[in-house]
């Protein structure tokens, strides 16, 4: 009995030593999660000492940025997913909810586009890295002048594990009072920068100021993005119905390098136009066009003249008068776009590019000829043409050249020179305004991505896009660096046959690291004012994402973006607040796919342009036999605050004179009838993935398209005062329940608690049992 009893005693006793210990534990293991949940200086690995930077373009969890070698790591997509769950989130998406009252938040935009998709809203809400294993990119093609373009696959805000650099211990920098200003107006606290960080604050360039002309900024082109994403009405290109599309019988002509009859595409093309007032001229009777033309498949890129009656209509009566420099024409030496007026003599001057491929690249040169013309009772009839010259190819400081370009040669650098553009004073001065790339005025390079100006938003939006683009790892970053686009312009002597260059100025528009390519630059004076336009591509410009959300919610990225001033050499302002006016509809291998827009001032209209373009990129992707062709052309007002609308009048194709016989709404479609049977879900030629997720428009807007000619009335330009639609920006406030840097707030503090909570339970569990021991 007795040693029963022992044994239980001893039973007992062992048992409570075993509450005891588990109790000490658990207070032990709580104590610490108190600690780790507050210490934001840990010298762990894990992922809570991660900076956390969540940019509205890349989502990207930043790790460390080096700056001496432009050293940038992110964590794999995997791992930031599980760090949103398990660890603490960065001073910028803490940032992000300080912010998230404020209305200019929009230029930094989590985007009008990404408020379509669930997964974006959940970046914007989570601010977790996205998984970009699906997303494509569109890199530069030799053929720039081609709408078809095959992306490639990029990884672009994620790395593997193995690429993950170690957190800094503690950050001992400090930011200059620069950056230490601009980090505050942002909301983040300084002291969870990681000193990589502080020293690319440190590094960057406060100036607001453009080195050169205006600037289409970083923020621009994410609106741009947003607003073709979001298929905004007052600037998606009408649904054209598509069994009303043909193809050109005037595209039945003589090859220029085959001498052989075809049927030819047909893409960039410009009229013979006033010198002054820029409206189509009336040649002897006749309205004349200049075209690039070629067949498909084929490195055949030549200029053409076409003409009709002039105020004729009927696509089917414009007749081609040839190739322009002859039948001899080879695809190393190829005509690019330009433009063309009529001389004082009634000849035609044309200006134009000349691109030489002998290397294999696209050297291209401003150049110009006079075209001497005849009519008769058969046509048009090109006599000869003289003075064919290079007026322009660089001058290294204001405009790269092709030398300047050629000693990088790099994949991601992008050369343009071509798409003269002439327009003439009162006075008779001649100007060309062209595109181009920038020259040592303001070059590209990596110390771009230090100029504030290029970015555009607010001090939120440009720290984040900071940190996205000096990711080495990215794409965007590769571009970026290279990205010099601009619109320039230069003054031409007297001699209107034989043009040459009497003075070069800066560039009127610069894109430095935002795009590389800004095409066929038109200006058109309506009033008492000068609008530039260029049609662009989001594929040429370093927003992965944005180009990722508009291929895979449209199937196209092009755009026509455009600028206002009181004087043709500036400054210009962008009109709509970012620049943009047109956005594609619909995907870029349909019928009814667009590109290459050009506006014609519309006669006794002070409001209004007929925008023109090329309609079915070329090389049949649509289908055999459907060549690129004519789109029919349709009205865009432009209104007195600056903002622009899309019309819903359109044209027969090929209309280049509006008038009072030119409407034919019979042309516009829906969403349904823009494509043929068999194109709604066809997957795109460049490999992207599959369905569309197409969004209909209403072009029309609420402007009453049976009264065009009273649109001095618009009821909807009050809206593009907010194009930007900032809803979706307010969302980063939920995070905060997510914020493990906050003991208070944090999931860590959360187990702590628990943690304290049960090691009371079970120290109370073994003070009773020390208790019980007392009656043994």
């Amino acid at each position: 009995m007795l040693e029963r009893k022992e044994h239980k005693k001893m039973y007992k006793s062992g048992k409570n030593w075993a509450v005891v210990t588990l109790s000490t534990a658990a207070l032990v293991l709580g104590a610490t999660a108190v600690n780790a949940s507050a210490n934001t200086d840990t010298e762990s690995t894990d992922v809570s000492s991660t900076v956390k930077v969540t940019t509205d373009d890349n989502n990207v969890a930043v790790k460390s940025v080096v700056l001496g070698s432009g050293q940038t790591t992110a964590t794999s997509a995997a791992t930031a997913k599980e760090t949103t769950s398990e660890s603490s989130n960065s001073s910028v998406a803490n940032a992000q909810k300080a912010n998230s009252k404020e209305a200019d938040f929009t230029n930094s935009s989590t985007s009008s586009s990404a408020s379509s998709s669930s997964a974006d809203n959940k970046v914007a809400n989570s601010a977790q890295v996205t998984d970009n294993d699906e997303q494509k990119a569109a890199p530069a093609v030799k053929d720039t002048e081609n709408n078809a373009e095959t992306p490639v696959n990029t990884k672009d805000s994620s790395t593997t594990d193995a690429e993950k650099t170690t957190p800094q211990k503690e950050n001992n920098s400090k930011l200059n009072k620069d950056a230490e200003n601009v980090v505050k107006n942002a909301g983040i606290d300084p002291a969870s920068l990681t000193q990589d960080q502080v020293k690319a604050l440190n590094k960057v360039n406060f100036s607001k100021n453009a080195k050169a002309g205006a600037q289409m900024t970083y923020s621009d082109l994410k609106k741009i993005g947003d607003a073709l994403v979001k298929q905004d009405p007052r600037y998606a290109i009408p649904y054209f119905n598509a069994s009303q599309i043909r193809n050109m019988d005037a595209a039945y002509t003589r090859d220029a390098e085959t001498g052989e009859y075809a049927d030819l595409d047909i893409w960039d093309s410009w009229p013979v136009q006033d010198p002054v007032t820029g409206y189509v001229s009336n040649w002897n009777g006749y309205q004349l066009v200049i075209a690039m033309m070629g067949r498909p498949h084929h490195e055949d890129n030549h200029i053409y003249l076409l003409y009709n009656k002039y105020g004729d209509n009927d696509f089917s009566h414009w007749r081609n008068a040839g190739s322009i420099f002859g039948y001899n024409e080879n695809s190393l030496t190829q005509e690019w776009s330009g433009s063309a007026i009529v001389n004082s003599d009634n000849s035609i001057q044309l200006f134009y590019t000349i691109n030489d491929t002998n290397n294999a690249i696209n050297h291209q040169k401003l150049a110009s000829a006079t075209m001497y013309l005849t009519a008769d009772e058969n046509g048009v009839h090109i006599e000869k043409v003289d003075n064919n010259h290079v007026v322009f190819a660089g001058d290294g400081y204001h405009y790269q050249t092709y030398d300047q370009w050629k000693q990088v040669n790099s994949f991601d650098d992008n050369y343009t020179l071509r798409d003269a553009h002439v327009i003439q004073m009162p006075n008779g001065d001649r100007y060309l305004v062209f595109e181009g790339n920038t020259g040592t005025e303001n070059y590209q390079g990596e110390n771009q991505l230090y100029n504030w100006s290029n970015y555009g938003g607010n001090d939120l939006f440009n720290i984040q896009s900071l940190f996205h683009l000096t990711n080495t790892t990215n794409i965007d970053y590769k571009k970026a660096i290279f990205a010099n686009g601009a619109l320039g312009i230069l003054k031409l002597n007297n001699d209107e046959k034989n043009p040459q260059v009497e003075e070069v100025y800066s560039p009127l528009i610069t894109s430095n690291m935002v795009s590389d390519e800004l095409e066929r630059p038109n200006v058109v004076k309506l009033g008492d004012k000068y609008y530039l336009f260029s049609a662009t591509r989001l594929s040429r410009g370093t927003n992965i994402d944005i180009l990722n959300e508009a291929n895979k919610t449209v199937g196209d990225n092009v755009a026509m973006i455009g600028y206002v001033s009181d004087s043709l050499t500036g400054p210009y302002k962008p009109l709509n607040d970012s620049g943009v006016v047109l956005t594609a509809s619909v995907p870029a291998n349909w019928r009814t796919a667009t590109y290459s827009y050009y506006a014609v001032p519309v006669k006794g209209k002070a409001n209004q342009l007929l925008i023109t373009s090329y309609m079915t990129n070329r090389g049949e992707v649509a289908g055999k036999g459907m060549n690129s062709t004519w789109a029919p052309s349709f009205i865009v007002q432009v209104n007195p605050d600056n903002t622009t609308i899309v019309l819903a009048q359109a044209t027969n194709q090929g209309n280049w004179v509006w008038n009072d016989n030119s409407e034919n709404n019979n042309m516009l479609g829906t969403l349904q009838t823009s494509a043929l049977p068999g194109e709604m879900g066809k997957p795109i030629d460049w490999d992207l993935i599959g369905g569309y997720g197409l969004k209909p428009h209403d072009p029309a807007t609420p402007e009453t398209p049976s009264t065009p000619k009273t649109p001095e009335t618009p009821t909807t330009p009050e809206v593009p005062s907010t194009p930007q639609t900032p809803v979706t920006p307010e969302n980063p406030k939920q995070p905060e329940t997510k914020n493990g840097r906050l003991p208070q707030t944090g999931s860590d503090s959360n187990k702590a608690v628990m943690g304290l909570g049960v090691a009371t339970l079970l120290g109370m569990f073994g003070l009773a049992g020390v208790n019980k021991r007392r009656y043994y």
